[in-house]
C-alpha cells in the first residue's frame, strides 16, 4: 500500500504540473516517499487546526517541491478541493508556484535558497525557549504533579542539491549545531542532479563530515524510495534531541520516467505519451487528476487519525497546565500565533533633555530596553556588532544554548542567517529585531525581503547609516543601501530625526504587525524642538516652521534634520525664509491623502532634499536633480568634515547652491 500511495501523490502532483505548463517533474518523483513517509508516519498535525501551537512544523525550503508539498496536503486532509490544485500557479489560485504563507498547512513562505533551512532555525529555537519557559520541570521522584510536556514539536526541513551548496546553508548548519537544535530534522532529497546536470561538476564535499563537524547527527538513505529506511532513519533522529540531524536521501531525479538520473526532468515538460506510459504503468489511468480511492483513503486516515488524538490528548494537557500557569503565562501562550504587543510606549517618560547631545544609537538603546521590560516576546541579536549598534537589551542575559531565558542572540559572523532566524522567531510569535550596520544590509536583502512579503513583525536596525562614518573608509560608508531597503515593497522604512522621533517609530512597530527598518547614524544628536513623536505616523510632517512666508522647503530625513535645521537659521540670515520638513518614514507619507501633502509642500514652493544617501526615490519631489544634496558616487576616507566637502553637503556648499536657484 506504500507504493501505491506514493504513486497517488507523484499523479496528482504530475497532473498540476501537465496541467499549468510548468514545474518540476524531476523532484516531485524523488521528494513523494519523503513527504508521505514523514507525513504518513511522523509528522503530527490536525488538518482542521492548522495553526495548533504544538504541531509539528514542515518547511519546505526547496523551491522547486511545491507540486508535490500540495499534492500531499490535499491528500492528507487539508482544505484544499481539487479544483484548486487544477489552478495551480494561476491567477487567483491558493496554490501559488512556491509554498507561500497562508495558505493552509504552509509554515512559511518558500524563499530563495536556503531560506527555508536558516528560517527553520528560528523556528526551532522558538521551540526549544517555549519548552524552557512553560513546560513542568519535575520537582524529582515523589511529585505527583509531573505534567506531561505541553511544548513538544519537531520542525522538518525539505532541501534539494542546490541548497546543499548555498552559503547560507552552512551559516544555519554552524547556528544550528551551536545551539543543540535536537528537534530539527533535514531531509536532504540527494539526487546529484541540478538544473544544469549532474551535481559532481561543480561539488565535491564530504557533506555529511562537514554537518558532522558542526554538531549535527547524520544519517544517510541509500534507497530513498524504500520507506522502511526513511522510517527507520527519522525514528532515530527523533531520539537524539540533543543534536539537529541531516539525512541524506539518495535518489534518482525523475525516477520512473523516461529521462530519470538526467536534468532533461529537472523542470522540463514531460512528453505526454512518457507520462501516459507511466500512469499505466502504476495502474491510474491516462485521465488527469484522478484518484485512486484506496491509497489516497489510506494516506488521509493516516495522518488525520493520528493528529485528531494527539490533538486531543494535547487539549487535556492544555487544561491541566491552566491550573498552574498564571494569567498572564497562559495570555502569552494564547498569543503565540498572532504576536500582538500589549503595551503604549507613549505612556513612558524618557526624561527628554534638549540641551543634551546624545548618540542616536544611544537613545535608541534606551528605548528598546524601555520595550524590553515591558514586552515579554522582544528579543534579539546582531553579528559581533551589539558594542557598535548599541542594541544590547540590559540584564536580560544572553541566550545560549544552557540558558534559553536570555533575550540577547549572538549571532557571531552570520549577518545572512540572523535575518532569517529572525523570520523564524516572528512566525512562532516573537517579536523580533536584529541589527548591524548599514554597510552590511546587502547580505540581508533576501530574508528583508521575505519578511515585508509575509507581514512579519521583524525590526532590523542598521547604524552607521551614512558617509558621516568619515574615516572609516568608502566601503563601509552607506550610499545606496537606504534607497535599496525603501525599494522593497510592504516593508517600512524610519529614519528618526531625535529621541522623540525614535519613541514614534517603535509604536508604530509595536502597535502593526510590519515589517521595519530603523536607520540611524553614527553622530551625536541634541533632540529638536519642532520634531513630534505623534507625527511620526504621517510619515512627514513640518519640524521647523517658517517665520513667514517659505522661499522654499528644506526636505531632510534622520540626521539629516538637524543639518536642515541648522540650514534654515543660516538662510535667514541671508534674509531667505524657509520651512523645514522631517520624514521619517517615506512609505507612511506615501499613504497620505493628497490635501495633507500639499499642506507640507504649496505649489510653486521649490523644495531641497537633504539626505546623505542616493537620490533614487527623492525626485519625485524636485523640479531637478540640482535640487537634491544628496549622493550618487563613493566617498573618500577621510575626516566627516572633509568627505562633505568633498561631496559638496558642507554647509557653505549648500547654501550657496540654494542661492544660485533662487536667482
Amino acid at each position: 500500500m506504500d507504493q501505491k500511495a506514493i504513486n497517488v501523490i507523484r499523479n496528482l502532483a504530475l497532473d498540476m504540473i501537465m496541467n499549468t505548463g510548468a514545474g518540476h517533474p524531476g523532484i516531485t518523483m524523488t521528494s513523494a516517499p519523503i513527504l508521505y513517509t514523514l507525513f504518513t508516519k511522523f509528522l503530527n498535525v490536525n488538518p482542521a487546526e492548522s495553526n495548533w501551537i504544538n504541531r509539528d512544523r514542515f518547511i519546505l525550503s526547496s523551491q522547486n517541491a511545491a507540486e508535490v508539498l500540495y499534492a500531499t496536503m490535499f491528500l492528507s486532509g487539508y482544505p484544499f478541493m481539487l479544483e484548486d490544485l487544477k489552478a495551480y500557479r494561476k491567477f487567483g489560485s491558493k496554490l501559488p508556484a512556491t509554498a507561500t504563507l497562508g495558505t493552509p498547512g504552509v509554515e512559511i513562505s518558500t524563499g530563495f535558497p536556503s531560506e527555508g533551512f536558516a528560517s527553520a532555525t528560528g523556528i526551532a529555537l522558538a521551540e526549544s525557549i517555549y519548552e524552557e519557559k512553560y513546560n513542568y520541570k519535575s520537582k524529582g521522584l515523589f511529585d505527583k504533579t509531573r505534567l506531561p510536556k505541553l511544548f513538544d514539536y519537531y520542525t522538518y526541513v525539505l532541501i534539494d542539491d542546490e541548497e546543499i551548496m548555498d552559503g547560507l546553508n552552512y551559516e544555519a548548519a554552524s547556528f544550528a549545531g551551536n545551539y543543540h537544535l535536537g528537534k530539527l530534522i533535514v531531509l536532504w532529497d540527494a539526487s546529484g542532479v541540478t538544473k544544469d546536470g549532474p551535481i559532481s561538476k561543480s561539488f565535491y564535499d564530504d557533506t555529511l563530515s562537514r554537518f558532522s563537524s558542526l554538531g549535527w547527527s547524520t544519517k544517510f538513505v541509500k534507497n530513498g524510495n524504500s520507506v522502511t529506511e526513511l522510517t527507520n532513519a527519522i525514528k532515530k533522529a527523533k531520539e537524539d534531541i540533543n543534536h539537529p540531524t541531516i539525512i541524506m536521501v539518495k535518489s534518482v531525479i525523475g525516477d520512473g520516467l523516461k529521462n530519470q538520473g538526467s536534468n532533461l526532468v529537472f523542470s522540463d515538460p514531460i512528453p505526454k505519451n512518457d507520462l501516459d506510459e507511466w500512469k499505466k504503468r502504476i495502474g491510474a489511468g491516462t485521465i488527469p487528476f484522478t484518484l485512486l480511492k484506496e491509497p489516497a483513503s489510506f494516506i488521509r486516515d493516516q495522518v488525520v487519525n493520528r493528529g485528531n488524538k494527539i490533538y486531543e490528548d494535547w487539549k487535556k494537557v492544555l487544561e491541566q497546565y491552566k491550573t498552574i500557569l498564571t494569567t498572564d503565562q497562559m495570555k502569552e501562550i494564547a498569543n503565540i500565533p498572532y504576536n500582538t504587543v500589549d503595551f503604549r510606549i507613549f505612556d513612558i517618560d524618557f526624561g527628554i533633555d534638549y540641551e543634551n547631545k546624545e548618540l542616536l544609537r544611544d537613545s535608541n538603546h534606551r528605548v528598546m530596553n524601555t520595550i524590553s521590560d515591558n514586552v515579554y516576546n522582544f528579543i534579539g541579536g546582531s553579528a559581533n556588532l551589539f558594542s557598535s549598534t548599541r542594541t544590547y537589551l540590559d540584564n536580560k542575559g544572553d541566550l545560549t544554548p544552557k540558558d534559553l531565558h536570555g533575550k540577547n542572540i549572538m549571532f557571531g559572523g552570520r549577518n545572512a542567517l540572523m535575518g532569517s532566524t529572525a523570520n523564524g522567531l516572528a512566525i512562532s510569535g516573537f517579536r523580533p529585531f536584529v541589527s548591524t550596520h548599514m554597510a552590511y544590509s546587502s547580505k540581508l536583502i533576501p530574508s528583508i525581503k521575505m519578511s515585508a512579503l509575509m507581514n512579519l513583525p521583524v525590526t532590523y536596525i542598521f547604524t552607521h547609516d551614512s558617509v558621516t562614518v568619515g574615516n572609516d573608509g568608502p566601503v563601509n560608508q552607506p550610499i545606496n543601501e537606504l534607497s535599496s531597503l525603501r525599494s522593497i515593497p510592504n516593508l517600512f522604512v524610519f529614519r528618526p530625526a531625535d529621541i522623540k522621533e525614535i519613541i514614534g517609530t517603535w509604536d508604530i512597530i509595536l502597535s502593526n504587525r510590519i515589517a521595519s527598518v530603523i536607520s540611524l547614524p553614527k553622530t551625536e544628536i541634541k533632540a529638536e524642538q519642532g520634531t513630534s513623536k505623534e507625527n511620526v505616523i504621517k510619515g512627514a510632517y513640518i519640524a521647523g516652521k517658517e517665520k513667514a512666508i517659505a522661499s522654499l522647503v528644506l526636505l531632510a530625513t534622520g540626521a539629516e534634520v538637524q543639518v536642515a535645521k541648522s540650514l534654515q537659521v543660516k538662510l535667514l540670515q541671508e534674509g531667505i525664509d524657509s520651512r523645514v520638513v522631517s520624514m521619517p518614514c517615506m512609505e507612511l507619507y506615501n499613504l497620505q491623502p493628497d490635501s495633507y501633502k500639499q499642506q507640507l509642500f504649496p505649489k510653486n514652493t521649490p523644495i531641497f532634499v537633504i539626505e546623505y544617501g542616493s537620490n533614487f526615490g527623492f525626485e519625485k519631489f524636485v523640479p531637478s536633480s540640482d535640487y537634491l544634496f544628496t549622493i550618487n558616487k563613493f566617498g573618500v576616507c577621510a575626516s566627516k568634515e572633509d568627505v562633505l566637502k568633498y561631496m559638496n553637503l558642507d554647509m557653505n556648499s549648500m547654501i550657496e547652491k540654494i542661492k544660485s536657484l533662487l536667482k
